[in-house]
Formats: C-alpha cells, structure tokens, sequence
C-alpha cells in the first residue's frame, strides 16, 4: 500500500492530474486551426495526444513546420496560439477536477509536505486558472510552459526544493521521464490520460498506477 505522507516533497502535472482538461486540449488544438485542412489538423491532433506534457509552443512550430511544411509562419502560429488560448482557458474553467485530488492536497497541506505545479501548460495561463478554482493556495510553486517540464525541475532542485523521497504525479511519457531524470518516483494518474501506452509502460517498469486520488484520500 502507499503511504503518500513518506514523501517529503509531491510535484504535480496540471492537465489530467489536476484537471480533468485533456480532452479539452484536443479540441483546442483543433479549434486553433479553423481553416486549414481536416486530415492535417487530424494528425496535429494525434501528435499533440503522443507528446503530452509537451508545450504549446513547440507542438504549434512542429505543426506548421513540418505537417503543413510552411516556410515562413510566424503570424499565423500567432494566430492560431490566441484561438487556442482562448478556448482552452475557457475549457479549464468548467472542466471537472480529478477526483480526490482537493482532498489529498490538504491532506498534504496538513502533514507540511510542500506541493508543486510543473505543468507542459502555459505557466500564465496555468497559475490564473489554479488561482480563480481556489487551487493556488495549496501549492508553493506553480511553473509551466515556455520552459519545459525538465527545465522547471531544475529550477526547483537549484532551490532545494526536491528533497528526497520525492513523487511526481503525472499522466503522460515526459512527465515519467522528468521524473526519472530527478530522482523523483513516478506515480501513473490513468484515469483521465491520452497516453494510450502508459498503463503497460508504468507496469513492465514496476511503476506505481492509480486511476485518480480518490484511492490516496480515503
């Protein structure tokens, strides 16, 4: 059984472990791309849900650079990143959160095991909508997107702030390689993920999985 409160420090990604808000993302994605051809933004769509964890900005230039393989894109990525903005904010607003997982952060507020946000998530957007859910006020730091989930864990670990033994929560391959890449043990949130892999991955790998907090809060 896991005992969640041996943990000295707990690391969380946002979207499908704090937020239920990957289906939400999808659509944004496909929503940004009003214009441009289905098959193409079809495929943008399965490439974004095969790289979770990984920020807008990047999937955006990888989509117009090498799907649709324009030479010059700057305006319209621009474009394309304020329609997706916009209706993602929107969606993670009403989007149900994770059950169990209010419940456990007080319990980790409790037992003074600090808590941090490293989300692939646009780090502005993230801390506004953790903010106006009432979620913020449990968590020391919350860090996303432009930096990557690696370089926001080394920001922490420059700080003292991945104090061993720490857990990860995350529901995609990068957040189980950051992990890895810390020292931090992975922790597999199944219950609202894309990554179609990531239950038999976590299981050859001897990793823990969960399909929400519920099991950890009760």
């Amino acid at each position: 059984m896991l005992s969640i409160n041996s943990y000295q420090i707990a690391v969380f990604d946002c979207d499908g472990v704090i937020l239920d808000s990957n289906q939400i993302k999808s659509e944004a994605f496909a929503h940004a791309l009003p214009d441009d051809p289905p098959e193409l933004v079809r495929n943008f769509v399965q490439y974004h849900k095969k790289n979770g964890g990984v920020s807008r900005y990047l999937k955006f230039e990888h989509y117009f650079k090498n799907i649709r393989k324009q030479a010059e894109y700057s305006e319209a990525m621009k474009a394309a990143l304020n329609r997706y903005a916009l209706y993602s904010k929107n969606g993670l607003m009403q989007c149900r959160e994770i059950p169990g997982i209010r419940s456990l952060l007080k319990f980790l507020n409790a037992q003074q095991i600090p808590c941090f946000v490293v989300s692939g998530g646009d780090q502005t957007e993230v801390r506004s909508v953790l903010q106006e859910r009432n979620l913020a006020k449990y968590f020391q730091k919350i860090l996303g997107s432009p930096l990557s989930k690696t370089e926001n864990l080394s920001i922490l670990k420059s700080k003292n702030c991945l104090k061993k033994p720490s857990v990860y929560f995350g529901d995609s391959l990068s957040d189980m390689v950051a992990a890895g890449e810390f020292g931090l043990n992975f922790i597999f949130v199944a219950g609202a993920s894309e990554w179609e892999e990531g239950r038999l991955t976590c299981r050859e790998a001897n990793l823990y999985t969960i399909e929400d907090f519920k099991e950890l809060a009760d």
